[in-house]
């Protein structure tokens, strides 16, 4: 199926409290409320292989120097982001911690350009509406045209167009279920003073690990959304990172 996203399969670890358990399964299931919620824009189906056809006759390059840097530094952190595939925990005197909140923090810093920082040329809506252009540009002589084919429908990038643009619309979704300005302008990366008493008060009675937790499984969602946008700029990123 092209226009899917797949749920994260979440584990609450072993041997925790039941206090503790039902609090990460209403984390839980608050994450999987706004997939399912994401998931129901997609309402756009096509099943089978596809592949891309690139066209360019205009006297150009194919992509302008900003296309190519913006292609190049999309494709690098696309590829090699990393996600969080579990929660891990440890006791001490009694209670309970998040042994991996350094690599949830790692997580959520890495996704800042994508879908925060809007004036980076790899912010998710800029990456969108460059593959929109090429699927919708049918004159080559005038720069870029892409087309979309099926293995047996032939021609089916109007279809495609619409694909890319509810999974740009599920993110957004996304994003404006969630609190990614307190993530990061809060915590993260500034300390915005009109997030510090909310801060102050979530660090000390542990809320802020389940703000952690549900935005970084969130952005795995977003991370599968730009899939196809992630293949039509992969097929024109080149030359590829090189050897040490």
């Amino acid at each position: 199926m092209v226009n899917s996203i797949d749920k994260t399969d979440k584990q609450i670890p072993a041997g925790l409290p039941v206090a503790e358990q039902e609090r990460l399964a209403k984390t839980f299931a608050e994450i999987d409320g706004i997939f399912d919620d994401a998931s129901s824009l997609l309402e756009t189906k096509l099943t089978g292989a596809v592949s891309f056809r690139y066209r360019q006759s205009a006297p150009l390059d194919i992509l302008s120097p900003f296309e190519r840097a913006q292609s190049v530094c999309f494709i690098i952190k696309y590829e090699n982001i990393p996600m969080v595939k579990e929660i891990e925990i440890q006791e001490y005197k009694g209670k309970f911690y998040l042994k991996n909140i350094g690599f949830i923090r790692h997580v959520l810093n890495e996704f800042r350009p994508i879908i925060k920082n809007q004036d980076d040329s790899i912010y998710f809506s800029k990456i969108h509406k460059f593959c929109h252009s090429k699927l919708m540009n049918k004159d080559p002589k005038q720069g870029l045209s892409v087309t979309v084919e099926h293995i047996e429908e032939g021609d089916v990038t109007e279809r495609f167009v619409k694909i890319l643009g509810e999974r740009n619309k599920a993110i957004r979704f996304i994003l404006e279920k969630c609190e990614y300005d307190y993530v990061y302008n809060g915590i993260l990366q500034h300390s915005d003073h009109q997030f510090t008493t909310r801060f102050w008060k979530e660090y000390s009675d542990g809320t802020i690990n389940h703000v952690f937790i549900k935005h970084a499984y969130l952005l795995g969602h977003i991370h599968d959304c730009l899939t196809w946008h992630y293949a039509i700029l992969n097929h024109l990123t080149f030359p590829k990172l090189g050897p040490i």
